[in-house]
């Protein structure tokens, strides 16, 4: 007779071969983009990495500099500026986005009448439809220290006229304001459908148990939407380390280098100065901070909720 764990095994033996099928397609589907991805970014970043080695002339010629590349740009005052500036920026702008994108998300997720609910919905995702230079030089208008609207608007109320992008205080804080208007609408979908997505057996438990509102959102909602919450803060702090149109467009870096950000400081070195080894340098670091920063959040901070 066949012992008990071969017929076990028997009988699970479909199951294992189902599933097995299903990860062949889903597989499959997903070559394409792994194809796409290896033959062109990864293409991109290996190339980087062999050009930070080497001193580019503007002529075509290469010279083998090792590591002089990377003495040249860590020493640079102003990487260190720009990179300063940058995290400013996602100091302002990723906590903020994420917080009102949650509100409106939640707002979006009690409401009853659905027509209003996916009208709303299409008003907050419509920035994310405007191209970056259009939203730039829509913002561009808006802040302007003289024909502004902001300006008029703030004046109402007797608030003096402000610098705005004009401003090296303001200018930082201001650019953070159009990468949330920008990206609201895409982190509210995210959180929306991760909401959407939760039982809610869960909440009529909390409510026969005398939960309040807020208690069930703390214990029950945020730890349930924490893949989502993850998922959006790697976006945005992505999003925010390479933002470039809406700050050449606007400021161009300025006043001062105030909005000097890490991606404006690579293009001009590369494209400006013709500094080709050193921008190289710049993209390998952004690219090792910014692979840092995922896998550390996506591995620790991400966690598995279960009731």
């Amino acid at each position: 007779m066949r012992s008990e764990s071969a017929l076990r095994a028997d009988r699970n033996a479909p199951g294992r071969s189902k599933k097995a099928r299903y990860g062949l397609v889903g597989f499959l589907f997903t070559l394409p983009a792994v194809v796409y991805f290896g033959s062109v970014y990864m293409y991109s970043l290996v190339s980087s990495m062999a050009m930070s080695f080497f001193s580019w002339s503007p002529g075509g010629a290469s010279r083998f500099v090792g590591l002089e590349s990377y003495r040249i740009i860590l020493s640079d005052s102003m990487f260190w500026r720009s990179l300063t500036n940058t995290l400013y920026l996602m100091a302002i702008s990723v906590p903020c986005t994420i917080l009102l994108s949650l509100v409106v998300a939640v707002l979006l997720d009690r409401m009853m009448v659905r027509e209003i609910r996916d009208a709303l919905h299409i008003v907050v995702l419509l920035p994310l439809m405007t191209s970056l230079v259009a939203a730039a030089l829509i913002w561009q208008w808006i802040f302007d220290p003289v024909f502004g609207v902001l300006n008029h608007i703030v004046g109402w109320v007797g608030i003096p006229r402000q610098g705005w992008l004009t401003s090296p205080e303001q200018v930082i804080p201001s650019l953070s304001i159009i990468n949330i208007w920008l990206r609201v609408g895409f982190n509210t979908t995210i959180l929306l459908a991760g909401l959407q997505s939760i039982p809610s057996e869960y909440y009529d438990a909390a409510l026969i148990d005398g939960a309040s509102g807020f208690k069930a959102f703390w214990r029950i909602t945020l730890p349930l939407l924490n893949p989502q919450i993850v998922l959006v803060t790697i976006t945005e702090m992505i999003f925010a380390f390479k933002a470039f149109e809406q700050v050449y467009i606007t400021t161009g870096g300025g006043p001062a280098n105030a909005s000097r950000l890490i991606i404006l400081y690579l293009y001009e070195t590369a494209f400006k100065w013709f500094r080709f080894g050193d921008a190289s340098v710049v993209a390998v670091f952004l690219f090792l901070a910014l692979l840092l920063v995922s896998v550390f959040q996506w591995v620790f901070v991400r966690r598995k909720v279960e009731y």
